[in-house]
């Protein structure tokens, strides 16, 4: 197994994906890391003291890391010649494939502990979270466990579908659209909103893209141990959209599912997110936007 992680780890950098060494799951649950059972992300963070930013593609280097960390999980930088889409679920696989209206990935396809990653050319973009229910998308600035990694649950990353090490094939139009980041929410200055039907869209846009990037709670030992952005990300594109309604721009009607499709995506319940969504948007019709 040593010279497997090894070989595979020259062979993505001979593919000029940088690569880095990664923890390691270790047996009975934990990782090797220093918080090992209250890791919550066992065998999935670099080893490196800079991370991703000392991934590397030199052959030496990585021979070294491996040569101190011979059961290394294998990490690679995403963004620079693959993407991944991650999917956590079967039912993410599945909208996923329906989506691209395909029975099958063109692709590489990896299976994880417990999901799946699909691996793309690069798109430019960033990494986005929440693209559908239970996928998310590792870009530009992100990092993905190759094969043949151990998974926490004991399994190791395998290929299902092969990669010969050659060009990966591009991100389909159907599922680059949801990788494109949403436009901005616009700052509103002096100047009068000419196209007040095109700024609200585009505040829309904005808000539930803001929602789908909020960062998830962290979780060690089973316990929460931070919150998480998502409620407050919820409160706050409700509470900026209420606004707009206030002053004629948007319909309720119409943002409040948008803006709950969006919470329940990133793991809200209906009843948490409607509640939150309320909150913020009275609050915005009290403060109306001029």
């Amino acid at each position: 197994m040593v010279k497997s992680l090894l070989g595979a780890a020259l062979g993505y950098a001979q593919a000029g994906i940088p690569v880095m060494p990664l923890h390691t799951p270790v047996p009975g649950g934990g990782c090797s890391c220093r918080e090992r059972d209250e890791c919550g992300s066992p065998g999935k963070h670099p080893r490196l003291r800079h991370g991703l930013h000392e991934a590397s593609t030199d052959a030496r280097l990585i021979q070294s890391w491996w040569r101190r960390w011979p059961r290394a999980n294998i990490g690679l930088a995403t963004g620079t010649t693959l993407d991944v889409c991650d999917v956590d679920t079967n039912a993410g696989l599945r909208a996923v494939l329906d989506l691209l209206d395909v029975v099958r990935p063109a692709g590489p396809l990896v299976r994880t502990g417990l999901g799946y990653h699909l691996w793309f050319g690069p798109t430019g973009y960033g990494s986005r979270i929440g693209l559908l229910p239970g996928v998310d998308w590792r870009g530009r600035g992100g990092a993905a466990v190759a094969p043949p990694s151990l998974h926490s649950t004991g399994h190791r990353y395998v290929f299902t579908q092969p990669w010969d090490g050659g060009t990966l094939p591009q991100c389909p139009p159907a599922l680059a659209r949801l990788v494109v980041p949403p436009a901005p929410v616009l700052a509103l200055g002096a100047e009068p909103i000419a196209d007040l039907d095109r700024y609200a869209q585009a505040a829309l846009d904005g808000e539930v893209g803001r929602i789908l990037a909020a960062p998830r709670p962290v979780f060690r030992g089973g316990q929460r141990v931070t919150g998480g952005g998502r409620n407050n990300a919820v409160n706050r594109a409700a509470f900026r959209l209420g606004q707009l309604d206030a002053s004629g721009a948007l319909d309720e009607a119409v943002v409040w599912p948008r803006l709950t499709d969006a919470a329940v995506s990133v793991g809200l319940s209906q009843a948490e997110a409607r509640r939150t969504i309320a909150s913020g948007w009275r609050a915005g019709l009290r403060r109306p936007r001029r």
